[in-house]
């Protein structure tokens, strides 16, 4: 019986980076991947939160930019489209290295990292492009915040995708052991959310509902 096992055993792929078998690691690593989500997903939603309260409450008639100069809200779906290309190309990606296929592994990566490389500088275009400054209202300093966070994202997007091809060429990433790259497809599926969500509050979160606006004081030197 232990003869049984100890071939079973053997059987079993190991991590080329730490030597135990591959559902260890993938179990392990799965655990860190979901607990970056929800601190990530904890950090949207307080960005979230603000833009809607801010909104909904316009203090001192202070939330509108001003002469209501908003967004154009192209942009903003524009780089939610590139966010989902990119993962779609590293999800591509992952099938293709699970099922062995590493010549698509590697365009499926290459692929995301452009798309996202291109991407995170489309957010920087629009943020330098504004037709308002960070200090004017609320509507301009959330809008602001809540694309520095995507540009975050998408540059993190970059770094994890570049990193897989690396990982992949040092022959840590391969058929039998590739749940990095899944889990790097699953954070950009949350960051596609992330994006997604900060793009409709941005653009159809404009004009503050209340109108009659409670004044909380003026600030004197």
């Amino acid at each position: 019986m232990s003869e049984l096992t100890t071939n079973a055993q053997a059987l079993v792929p190991r991590s080329a980076t730490t030597g135990e078998p591959v559902t260890t690691t993938a179990r392990r690593n799965r655990l860190g991947i979901w607990m970056c989500i929800v601190s990530d997903a904890t950090g949207t939603l307080a960005l979230l939160v603000a833009y809607a309260y801010l909104w909904s409450l316009n203090v001192n008639d202070a939330w509108a930019p001003p002469k209501d100069t908003w967004a154009d809200p192209l942009p903003f779906w524009l780089i939610w489209v590139g966010a989902v290309v990119a993962a779609l190309a590293m999800w591509w990606a992952v099938a293709g290295i699970r099922a062995g296929r590493t010549s698509q592994f590697i365009t499926g990566s290459i692929l995301a990292s452009v798309v996202a490389l291109v991407t995170f500088i489309g957010q920087i275009v629009q943020l330098s492009t504004f037709p308002f400054d960070i200090t004017d209202g609320a509507y301009a300093s959330t809008t602001f915040w809540l694309c520095i966070a995507t540009a975050l994202h998408l540059s993190v997007v970059g770094f994890l995708t570049s990193a897989m091809i690396g990982r992949f060429r040092a022959g840590r990433i391969t058929r039998e052991d590739h749940s990095h790259a899944r889990f790097v497809a699953m954070w950009m599926t949350w960051v596609c959310v992330a994006v997604f969500l900060g793009a409709f509050f941005a653009t159809t979160m404009n004009a503050s509902p209340n109108t009659n606006s409670p004044t909380f004081g003026t600030f004197q030197e």
